[in-house]
């Protein structure tokens, strides 16, 4: 019995099938490429009122303000031989730290002035993600650092503290301009190269905010010779009272 001829098997499911494998490939390159491009060009397009990122973990390099060590996660703004030491960890966008500031502020500063206490400060970026655009915190604790770093003064620190407590804006923050503005004219000190280069922002976000998330729930909070202050931070006089019975 004779078979009948076999018939040529055809190529061309193999050929549709490389020529789709290809244009899959050259797809997924195309989305790489363009995530690249895209990662590249917002890194690079940040407005005056973006807060410049950080690159990683790494402190090596940051600006530090003046009389700042590399590991140290605040501004010491008075030291004492025997008094005790009060840690301060505020976040300028935050209603309750303007409220504590107006409660506590002049006798926080009193004392640091007398003497009497070794003050840090903490300026945390906590609430950059709840301004808009983000990144409000950051720029206003930069702001206040570089009027203090003029001339190392605590006083500077003080005037630019109170200015930005009092001006707390809502969650669209202020201008670099404004910060500029309402900084320079609390203190008299020119901060606007500072505060448009962002200086001290890598410094608050790298070192000042790991700390604080490690030591405490939020802000305000006061620490006094390493324990937590438990008293009403709304009532005048009450943190005083504890620094002084410390």
């Amino acid at each position: 019995m004779t078979g009948s001829p076999s018939q040529p098997r055809s190529r061309t499911p193999l050929i549709v099938g490389i020529i789709a494998a290809i244009a899959c490939l050259g797809l997924v390159l195309l989305v790489v490429i363009g995530l690249v491009v895209g990662g590249v060009l917002y890194t690079s397009g940040r407005t005056d009122q973006e807060v410049p990122a950080g690159s990683g973990s790494s402190t090596e390099g940051l600006a530090l303000p003046p009389g700042v060590d590399a590991d140290a996660p605040y501004l010491e703004l008075s030291t004492a031989a025997d008094g005790p030491v009060v840690d301060v960890y505020v976040d300028f966008l935050c209603p309750h730290c303007a409220t504590f500031h107006d409660a506590q502020g002049a006798d926080l500063q009193q004392l640091a002035e007398d003497g009497e206490i070794t003050l840090r400060l903490h300026p945390r970026p906590m609430l950059d993600p709840n301004s808009s655009p983000a990144g409000y915190s950051s720029r206003a604790a930069n702001a206040a650092i570089c009027a203090y770093s003029e001339d190392a003064d605590p006083a500077a620190w003080f005037a630019a503290e109170t200015a930005l407590f009092d001006s707390q804006p809502g969650e669209s923050g202020l201008t670099d301009e404004e910060l500029t503005d309402l900084v320079g004219e609390a203190t008299g000190a020119d901060v606007s190269s500072c505060v448009d280069e962002g200086t001290y922002i890598p410094w608050v976000q790298q070192v000042v905010e790991p700390e604080a998330r490690e030591s405490t729930a939020g802000t305000p909070a006061v620490l006094i010779n390493g324990e937590d202050f438990t008293g009403d931070a709304a009532e005048a006089g009450s943190l005083k009272e504890a620094i002084e019975a410390a």
